[in-house]
């Protein structure tokens, strides 16, 4: 019988720890999809946003690779620079965040790694934060904590499937139920600006000679 008890005990825990991890859809607006989810042990939730937006491959990347331009399109982003590059798929970017008095500035410095399916020509580009000494302003909380994941899916020869995944600790005393609640703002924002800037004159027509679109 305690068998049957302690059994049980744990499928129920299992059961609610599973359901705790689950995505949960938070907004479903202009064809954009936000969802989050709780990640045990940690204050911050997950999110995760999800477009199909009418681009190539070379397009989509393109436009990731322009970082000074960046700014135009990712949301809560007032700078960004390429402060290394490895090759065409590796290299090391510096962002800065102004926020509102009395919370600090925020910057990060952040590890990109670039990679294509050569099957499916799905493109994932894997990015985390980066031990890497680079302030622009001395003031500034240091981001430390970030891990984030793009994934470009490509439909057919015009529409590409792109899903956008963070998970990060802003660091300094800010409480989580701000930062959560930005996290449905925030990648929001992020792919419908990704998705107008696909559309401009100056990204349209480009190729990639090293991916397969």
């Amino acid at each position: 019988m305690m068998k049957i008890v302690i059994g049980l005990f744990l499928l129920i825990n299992l059961m609610a720890a599973g359901e705790e991890n689950q995505w949960k859809q938070v907004r479903n607006r202009n064809g954009i999809k936000v969802y989050n989810r709780r990640i045990e042990g940690i204050d911050f939730k997950e999110f995760m946003g999800e477009v199909e937006i009418e681009a190539t491959l070379s397009t989509l990347l393109a436009i990731f690779n322009d970082v000074e331009k960046g700014t135009q399109w990712v949301e809560n982003v007032d700078h960004m620079e390429n402060i290394e590059r490895i090759d065409y798929f590796e290299n090391y970017t510096y962002s800065y965040s102004k926020a509102p008095w009395p919370v600090k500035d925020r910057d990060a410095v952040v590890h990109n790694k670039i990679s294509q399916n050569e099957e499916d020509k799905v493109i994932t580009i894997v990015q985390t934060g980066a031990p890497y000494k680079r302030s622009l302003e001395k003031k500034a909380v240091r981001v430390e904590k970030l891990q984030s994941k793009w994934v470009f899916t490509p439909i057919d020869d015009k529409v590409v499937h792109v899903r956008y995944q963070v998970l990060t600790d802003p660091g300094g005393k800010l409480p989580a139920w701000l930062i959560n609640a930005v996290s449905v703002s925030q990648p929001y924002e992020t792919l419908l600006g990704l998705r107008d800037i696909a559309a401009t004159e100056d990204y349209k027509d480009i190729k990639l000679e090293y991916i397969k679109d």
